[in-house]
């Protein structure tokens, strides 16, 4: 893969890190996406080379350090998203649209999940509103991803 490439993954990886602290007004608040979770499923599927485990756990720290989270929590739950992404990636890539689909909201559910799991220890979870709507507008971004950028 060539250098400007590279520089473009974690570009975006940058990019979602910075979206995850825009402020949105309270209604569109619920529907913002886990934006680190979704350019890491992006990360796997269109670069596996460059989506390592330390590169997920780098930018969970990131996002912990930015949106004021317990240090470790989003690294944690950004390393089980790869490690589970970078497992499936055969089968996602090779499945039909539709399937595609369904095991990325496998792994985001499990991702969100794990967060509001740890995070709950540290009165962090949220509502269970919010996690769903984040999982679903997460999903549809998926959705896009796959039946319009043909990863």
């Amino acid at each position: 893969m060539t250098e400007g490439a590279v520089m473009r993954n974690y570009a975006l990886l940058g990019a979602a890190l910075l979206m995850s602290v825009v402020p949105l007004p309270q209604l569109l608040g619920l529907w913002q996406p886990p934006w680190l979770a979704v350019a890491l499923i992006w990360l796997v599927l269109a670069a596996p080379e460059d989506a390592r485990l330390t590169v997920a756990a780098a930018a969970g720290l990131l996002q912990d350090l930015l949106v004021g989270s317990p240090l470790g929590l989003h690294a944690l739950t950004a390393t089980v998203l790869v490690f589970l992404a970078g497992n499936m990636r055969q089968r996602i890539v090779t499945s039909p649209p539709w399937l595609r689909f369904f095991l990325a909201m496998l792994i985001m559910t499990a991702y969100l999940g794990l967060a509001a799991l740890i995070g709950g220890w540290f009165d962090y979870a949220g509502s269970w509103a919010g996690i769903a709507n984040s999982l679903m507008s997460g999903g549809v971004l998926i959705l896009i991803a796959f039946l319009f950028l043909k990863v």
